[in-house]
């Protein structure tokens, strides 16, 4: 006989354990998490907040690749996903970045009532506690904080964006962000450990008798009735050790396998295109031809900066570490394990900006966007397998068209990282080492924050196929997925990273303080990648003409360098159904009585930062309206 509970969480990520934790509060329902990894809460990988990049490629990231990318030189992309207890709040960079209020407000203009800043902002604030110094903001969940400066650079920073006009000193958690600001980690200020959904989370539920926590299952696919009406989830199909079972969901089902996964066994249980479903021979209980559709992501260049090593204190990199000098890493390691200090004790990666359109302050650059504006910004969104619905396209036409005009809302998203980085050309960013023990690096990534390209996820197979290249590459059968992000597909998305890269180059490294601290490449200093000193890293040539050739190389650099970061989102996107939605405000699947998604993938347009914790936002709202019978 199946054994029987009340909800059933597929996918102990990072909502999913949040659902664990609030659903488990009423002691007279049983909660069960299904989760594909294990429980790593104690491997240093996991803990250690400098050795998350360690994790990344192992047997605790799914390994999934995208198809080869037409805008990128045909390049494949990585796409890592958590699997393992936390999901990707157990190996990411650990970035708690709040969102912001207009990306909420633009969810909520799609008719998703709730959903808009004033609301949502109520259940952010549950998921963090922020310690800044002395000062402690909230008594949530995750535990956070914005790590002491122990080197000069994020004041550099700050000083640099200062001098070029923008805003240098922000409320990381106040929504309203223009210029640079210091984010906080999800690292406990008292533990210098990673703070994630696997021990804060699930550290509140797991010796609650009324929650089983079942890691290293599989789910094959949800199991419905079929009345006349709106489908009902009973419970699902898994695999464990290569034994196939069921288990009884007496309530409700709640999908939170993350952007990937969501969607793939939404497909596999018959909710989704019936045309790809019949093809297969899967039944098909829902035919919604957007499932797996819409999916987005910033794409991300990565720019590296040789510095000067004058001996003037304050200026230590990490690249030290990334070379794994042996020294490096015995006082790294010194300092964390005696004093909770240095370099493993943070993410090294918390100093960032949200810069609007380049130039937009000048009459040049208010005439470049007008000029986007007319000419590119029209252009159709593609879809991946289906187009966008007429209704949609407006809406993300018009929140690009803002971004591009506002100078106060952010199309760039800029991170500073004290080491050498690299984006090779296997589609992986990485902190890559330097080639002489005393070089040391700054680097700039920009991601784009608000794209306008729209990729897809589909099933390829109704069953494990292991011949397909696509698939993950971890031990255990698995369903082939087919994922295309379409990167940079649309023209208006490499314009404006072209020009935010572009300004980084020419503007950026060439302002005081920053400036002065980089290694001239007339004197030998190095960037990276390399063979783009003139065009890219060069100063801004005034002849006619000029400008455009160096847009236009900058645009090849992006085509032959340019990756995507690792947010990935909107594969079941929260929207009314005729508008291409999946889910409703309740994150209820359409064409379904009980079963809910609940992870990045409901968001309808991606958030202009990190979206882990809009991520646990988005837990805490969904388990908030299960609780009151939404």
């Amino acid at each position: 006989m199946s054994a029987e509970f009340d909800f059933v969480i597929v996918g102990g990520g990072t909502a999913g354990l949040v659902l664990a934790a609030r659903l488990s509060e009423d002691a007279n329902v049983q909660v069960l998490v299904v989760e594909a990894g294990e429980n790593l809460t104690d491997d240093p990988r996991v803990k250690i907040p400098a050795m998350w990049p360690q994790l990344q490629g192992t047997e605790c990231d799914w390994q999934f690749k995208s198809v080869p990318q037409n805008a990128l030189g045909n390049r494949e992309l990585v796409l890592p996903q958590g699997r393992l207890l936390g999901g990707s709040s157990a190996l990411n960079a650990m970035n708690f970045v709040v969102s912001a209020r207009d990306d909420l407000d633009a969810w909520a203009n799609l008719g998703n009532p709730g959903w808009d800043w004033e609301n949502f902002s109520k259940y952010l604030q549950r998921t963090y506690t922020l310690t800044d110094g002395p000062k402690t903001t909230n008594d949530g969940v995750i535990q956070t904080n914005i790590p002491e400066e122990e080197t000069k650079w994020p004041q550099i920073w700050r000083d640099t964006l200062a001098g070029l006009g923008f805003p240098a000193e922000n409320d990381p958690v106040s929504g309203d962000i223009q210029g640079a600001v210091m984010y906080p980690d999800a690292i406990d200020p008292k533990t210098k450990t990673r703070s994630y959904a696997g021990n804060a989370y699930l550290g509140l539920a797991q010796d609650r008798p009324n929650l089983s926590v079942w890691t290293g299952v599989t789910v094959d696919k949800i199991l419905f009735d079929k009345p006349a009406d709106d489908a009902i989830a009973t419970g699902v199909q898994y695999t464990k050790d290569g034994e196939t079972s069921t288990v009884v969901a007496r309530k409700e089902v709640i999908l939170s396998a993350g952007v990937f996964q969501s969607p793939k066994i939404l497909e596999l249980s018959g909710i989704g295109d019936a045309k790809l479903l019949s093809s297969l021979g899967i039944d098909v209980v829902v035919d919604n031809p957007y499932v797996g559709e819409n999916l987005q992501h910033h794409p991300m260049s990565v720019l590296s900066f040789e510095t000067i090593d004058d001996g003037e204190p304050g200026f230590d990199t990490i690249d030290a570490l990334a070379r794994q000098d042996p020294a490096a890493i015995a006082a790294a390691t010194s300092a964390y394990t005696t004093a909770q200090r240095g370099p493993f004790s943070r993410t090294n990666c918390n100093t960032m900006a949200h810069l609007p359109f380049p130039n937009l302050n000048t009459a040049a650059g208010k005439h470049d966007a007008e000029a986007l504006l007319q000419t590119t910004l029209p252009a159709p969104i593609q879809g991946g397998q289906k187009q966008p619905t007429a209704a949609y396209a407006v809406a993300a036409t018009a929140l690009a068209a803002r971004t591009l005009t506002s100078p106060t809302a952010a199309s760039g998203y800029y991170v500073f990282a004290p080491c050498r980085a690299s984006s090779g050309p296997e589609g992986r960013n990485t902190f890559a080492s330097s080639t002489s023990p005393s070089e040391r690096h700054v680097t700039v990534a920009v991601l784009l924050a608000r794209p306008l390209s729209r990729g897809s996820t589909h099933i390829v197979a109704a069953a494990a196929d292991d011949s397909s290249h696509h698939q993950h590459h971890h031990p255990g059968r698995q369903v082939a997925v087919t994922i295309d992000p379409r990167c940079l597909n649309h023209s208006l998305d490499a314009e404006v990273l072209a020009r935010h890269v572009r300004f980084v180059g020419s503007t950026l490294a060439r302002s005081a303080p920053l400036a002065g601290r980089l290694r001239p490449v007339k004197d030998g200093g190095k960037r990276t990648p390399e063979g783009w000193e003139r065009t890219v890293f060069g100063k801004e040539e005034k002849e006619e003409g000029a400008a455009a050739l160096r847009l236009d190389e900058t645009k090849r650099f992006l085509r032959e360098t340019a990756v995507a970061s690792t947010l990935y989102t909107s594969t079941c996107s929260m929207m009314p159904r005729d508008m291409g939605g999946v889910v409703d405000p309740a994150l209820r699947v359409y064409g379904t009585r009980n079963l809910r998604v609940v992870d990045a993938s409901i968001m309808p347009f991606i958030t202009r930062g990190d979206t882990m914790a809009t991520v646990y936002g988005i837990a805490e709202k969904a388990a908030d309206d299960i609780r009151k019978g939404l």
